[in-house]
């Protein structure tokens, strides 16, 4: 039985989630058959880099044959890359154009993409290259210079959402509006992720209300993110490694917490700079109270609150970026609190 990833992954140009401009002009691109030796496609994971690429690679040979895919994480030496190179200039005989997909070619080495820069400058007139990448920065300018490059940006709240009614209705889902308005919050842009996380959920119950659901993913709630603020504030180790601790033994998902609460902290931030209590990332059906303003005044009364706030930002920040392929990213956020709770 396929995943609902799979099964629901866009086919063609019309059935991509947003991406509009970027879907425009390679439209036009298949349709003046206008076409580069080399794209690089960029944005972050589960926004539809590889699926466009898929799309527009079916899109140009006409639905004939199918691209060739490589993941750039494990094929990334220099003799990979020669191998590819040596095999583009052969006879494609399943469709005109030889097309190459290569996933996280952040992952290539240096050697490698040296190994590439003649491929690229020196393509056979039917070999098209489209690079998939989550850090363009890694790609050395010597190629982002030689590629046509697209960004690929994280989807809005209200496009994931409209996707996930939709396959919820497909699916037979019940009591699943506010459900899928939760789970488009937590997937922070990625389609992919949303979808992941509506599965899990139908696994547990098919009956998608918001219960069910923070269940399954966890209570990134208004009333936790403010009490740790408080904790940090307070310099409360104990505490601060305690609500980690609970979240954690609750089997919810502490990535998905850290994700909330760094959005937490900026709209803390944007409050004392604008006195404007519009926490949109928290949904109102997750709070346990009802005033909000009064709660928040209270966490960011502290003197001078605005640098100590920009401060923890940039540490939740550093805690986003740490955790995100650590196997044992607990312990990072543990010590990363404990850090903060010893001064920013």
């Amino acid at each position: 039985m396929k995943s609902l990833s799979i099964k629901y992954r866009p086919k063609t140009f019309e059935d991509v989630t947003e991406q509009s401009v970027t879907i425009d002009i390679l439209k036009a691109a298949v349709e003046h058959k206008t076409f580069k030796h080399a794209y690089l496609f960029a944005g972050k994971s589960g926004c539809g880099k590889t699926t466009i690429a898929r799309i527009f690679a079916n899109a140009i040979n006409e639905n004939e044959g199918s691209p060739i895919e490589i993941d750039g994480a494990s094929n990334n030496g220099v003799d990979n890359v020669e191998a590819i190179v040596s095999t583009a200039n052969q006879t494609y005989v399943l469709a005109k154009y030889k097309i190459y997909i290569i996933d996280e070619c952040h992952m290539l080495t240096t050697a490698a993409w040296n190994a590439f820069l003649k491929g690229i400058e020196e393509p056979a007139e039917t070999t098209i290259y489209i690079f998939c990448t989550t850090e363009p920065e890694k790609v050395p300018l010597t190629v982002r210079n030689r590629v046509q490059e697209y960004r690929i940006t994280p989807i809005s709240n209200e496009g994931i959402r409209n996707r996930l009614l939709k396959i919820c209705a497909n699916e037979g889902f019940t009591n699943y509006e506010q459900g899928c308005d939760l789970i488009s919050k937590l997937a922070h842009g990625g389609m992919r992720d949303a979808i992941t996380y509506l599965e899990q959920c139908a696994g547990y119950s098919t009956d998608l209300s918001v219960e069910n659901i923070k269940t399954v993913l966890g209570d990134s709630s208004y009333e936790t993110m403010l009490r740790l603020t408080n904790t940090l504030v307070d310099r409360n180790e104990a505490k601060a490694l305690e609500i980690i601790e609970n979240i954690y033994n609750s089997g919810k998902d502490l990535k998905n917490f850290i994700n909330s609460y760094f959005d937490f902290v900026l709209d803390a931030n944007k409050y004392i700079l604008f006195k404007n209590i519009n926490l949109t990332n928290i949904p109102s059906y997750l709070t346990e109270t009802t005033d909000k303003e009064i709660n928040i005044n209270y966490t960011v009364g502290i003197e001078n609150p605005l640098p100590w706030y920009n401060r923890l930002a940039d540490r939740v920040l550093e805690i986003k970026l740490a955790i995100k392929n650590d196997p044992t990213y607990k312990t990072t956020i543990e010590a990363y609190l404990m850090k903060t709770c010893r001064g920013m």
